[in-house]
């Protein structure tokens, strides 16, 4: 299952793969997985703070994404 909404945003702020993994600091091939939903679900923290900054959305947004993303994938639940 990908992360379309950090592919849609990407493409929003006109770049490529290629500049969003210059700006994070990451290979190429690291960042396609990520937004392909390959790798990334337990990514660390400051990782996370990197790929929100070069997709250019605030901390709490992006955390916000990636819980409605792992959410529908199924790797968290509801404990209500």
């Amino acid at each position: 299952m990908k992360r379309s909404y950090l592919k849609m945003r990407r493409k929003a702020l006109q770049k490529t793969l290629e500049d969003i993994a210059y700006d994070i600091g990451i290979s190429y091939n690291y960042l396609l997985n990520i937004e392909n939903g390959h790798q990334g679900d337990k990514a660390s923290f400051m990782l996370m703070v990197k790929i929100a900054r070069a997709y250019q959305v605030t901390v709490d947004e992006f955390y916000h994404l990636e819980y409605l993303y792992q959410k529908e994938k199924g790797v968290l639940k509801d404990y209500d």
